[in-house]
């Protein structure tokens, strides 16, 4: 009994053993290939790694990032740059005597940082001094993320600046008592915001044992010991070097602006455009039969209204620029809803019940009716399933019966060509790159192209940067010379678009890509009927997508999308008039488009901002 009482204790560690193997494998499955699939979903998109150094720390030296041509006067303006800190536009070291960094340029915002030797084992007070705004941090250790702000040129009501070796201007120059000690490194941070006309930062020390400041010298600092891209003959290898680990960052922030089922929509199956409403002509007040003049079109285009209400306010509400898209009364969408559902479950003979409304724009014509875009989140009784209900709805006026209207139905599957003209913009070809990057991978929506026109750009390798997972495939480099052309850029560019009925979208630089960017174009632009204007809003300085804080650029019309068959219809751009110079451009191709017998449709986009430019002679 022994002997077989041992043979079963033997037999049940074995099944033990394989049990705990086999539990090991499967968790470790579930880590590797579940639990981190969100972030790898991202990261597959990143771009191709960069040669990369390590520069060891240098005695005497400081580390020094540069961002040009940086609106403001404010060190927030600088932490708010969508390009910091990972894209500086220079990255170098300076030695130096005593401490002082002097810039004679403006527009511009540095990061300087590097290690800090104290003297002796005793207390520190620092101070710092500059033109314009700036900040001193210091850290307990040689690790950056101790760092806490110590002193600042700062003012709350005006913009902050001192003259050389002025400490007492501002009551923040002047930090408190630091315990430092001899033997240890501590890592520090200046960051310094210049505006116009030249600028410096000096950042002093005294001791416990001294009366005055002094200017720390370079026997007691060292650079910070960073990795950098190995240089290339282009500029752009320091964007490259931290693309991914930005693209990430940002793709988490954004996510968390919108609720999962937000998000999680456009991925729903679709109900089919089956019969459960009736067809019904055609008809609307706003296409003009007489056409319209020169430069008249911006008065003839209606601005639809939403619901519910969306996050379209920019800033001061006390300028009718700032306004949010006027919101529709809620009683009149609810009735619209009803009506299509009722339809909707008659007409299938399906228990479709509304789960939530996404988002409905209506377009009111006085003469005819309404038209709705309508977006509903639909479920199905006796399922889990949801679907998505993404259709144009018709009120006729008088007896209010709800129909599909002849040629108004969107075309899903159509691919959307961004077309973008660019000459020397690098980083902002990377922000492009980045917001298109995250917007493809928040929705799953990889039915796109980029055509960017180059007029020989110098401080961007556009191929390697288009070269990642996502974009390989997606987009195409057309190379044009002499100077900036825009308009026939932007007619090069289609003609370059395989099919008449691919869509169109002219598309700018320096502008955020919303997540449902692209969706919103193929709803939004009907063959032969809809023409796509968003309404593009226009940053303040130091204003993101976060706060947009701005205006909305009511009578711009340079983001349009159109389909190819259509752009042939009207002629596309204007070459003949607008060549080197533009403004009015727009208008001229609005004028077109409506005397082709197009209509327009017109929101406030949320999401759809433009950066503040420092106005220069950037293009030509």
């Amino acid at each position: 009994m022994a002997v077989r009482r041992r043979f079963l204790s033997s037999r049940k560690l074995k099944r033990l053993g394989k049990a705990f193997i086999l539990f090991t494998l499967v968790g470790f499955f579930i880590w590797r290939y579940i639990l981190k699939s969100s972030q790898q979903r991202l990261r597959k998109n990143i771009q191709p790694e960069t040669g990369i150094t390590t520069v060891k720390p240098l005695m005497g030296a400081v580390n020094v990032h540069t961002w040009r041509n940086l609106c403001g006067f404010d060190v927030s303006q600088l932490r708010e740059s969508i390009f910091f800190p990972y894209f500086p536009d220079e990255q170098f070291e300076v030695f130096i005597t005593d401490f002082k960094i002097q810039d004679n340029t403006e527009h511009y915002g540095q990061r300087i940082f590097g290690f800090l030797y104290p003297p002796s084992s005793m207390s520190y007070r620092f101070a710092i001094a500059s033109d314009d705004a700036s900040e001193f941090w210091l850290s307990f250790s040689e690790d950056p993320r101790e760092r806490e702000l110590r002193a600042k040129v700062f003012s709350k009501d005006a913009s902050a600046w001192t003259i050389e070796n002025v400490l007492d201007k501002y009551p923040d120059q002047i930090s408190k008592t630091v315990n430092l000690f001899n033997g240890k490194k501590y890592y520090f941070e200046i960051l310094h915001k210049q505006g116009t006309e030249k600028g410096f930062v000096q950042l002093y020390w005294k001791s416990a044992l001294e009366d005055d400041f002094k200017l720390i010298n370079a026997n007691y600092i060292s650079t910070y010991p960073i990795k950098i891209p190995v240089p290339t003959e282009k500029k752009d290898a320091l964007h490259m070097s931290f693309l991914g680990q930005h693209q990430h960052e940002l793709a988490m922030r954004k996510s968390k602006k919108f609720r999962k089922e937000y998000l999680s929509f456009y991925s729903l199956p679709f109900i089919p455009r089956i019969s459960y409403l009736p067809s019904c002509e055609y008809k609307s007040s706003y296409l003009l039969q007489q056409g319209v003049h020169t430069y008249e079109g911006v008065k003839a285009v209606p601005e639809s209204i939403v619901y519910p209400e969306d996050d379209t306010a920019m800033g001061d509400l006390g300028y009718l620029i700032s306004w949010p898209n006027k919101v529709a009364n809620k009683d009149v969408i609810q009735a619209v809803v009803d009506k299509l559902m009722t339809s909707l479950r008659l007409g299938t003979s399906k228990n479709y019940f509304l789960k939530r409304i996404h988002k409905i724009l209506q377009r009111t014509d006085p003469v005819y009716g309404d038209r709705y875009s309508v977006e509903l989140e639909v479920g199905l009784e006796g399922t889990k399933q949801s679907f998505r209900l993404s259709e144009h709805v018709f009120q006729e006026k008088v007896n209010h019966s709800l129909c599909f209207q002849d040629g108004m139905a969107w075309n899903k599957e159509a691919k959307v060509y961004f077309i973008v003209p660019v000459k020397d913009q690098g980083k902002w070809v990377y922000h492009l790159i980045n917001e298109l990057t995250i917007a493809s991978y928040l929705t799953a929506d990889t039915n796109f192209h980029v055509i960017i026109v180059d007029f020989e750009s110098k401080d961007i390798d556009l191929p390697k940067a288009f070269d990642t997972s996502l974009l390989r495939n997606r987009h195409t480099i057309i190379s044009l010379q002499d100077k900036f052309f825009k308009t026939l850029a932007l007619n090069t560019a289609v003609e370059h678009v395989p099919s008449a009925q691919d869509l169109l979208f002219l598309f700018d630089l320096h502008t955020d890509v919303p997540v449902d960017m692209l969706d919103s174009v193929r709803k939004n632009t009907i063959e032969g009927r809809f023409v796509y204007a968003p309404v593009v809003g226009r940053l303040d300085c130091g204003s993101t997508y976060v706060d947009h804080k701005g205006f909305w650029e009511l009578s711009g019309y340079g983001f349009l999308s159109v389909y190819k068959s259509d752009w042939q219809r009207f002629g596309g751009m204007n070459t003949a008039l607008y060549q080197y110079k533009w403004g009015g451009e727009d208008w001229d191709l609005l004028d077109r488009i409506l005397n082709a017998k197009l209509e327009v449709e017109r929101v406030k986009h949320p999401g759809l901002y433009h950066h503040y430019q420092i106005k220069q002679k950037t293009w030509n």
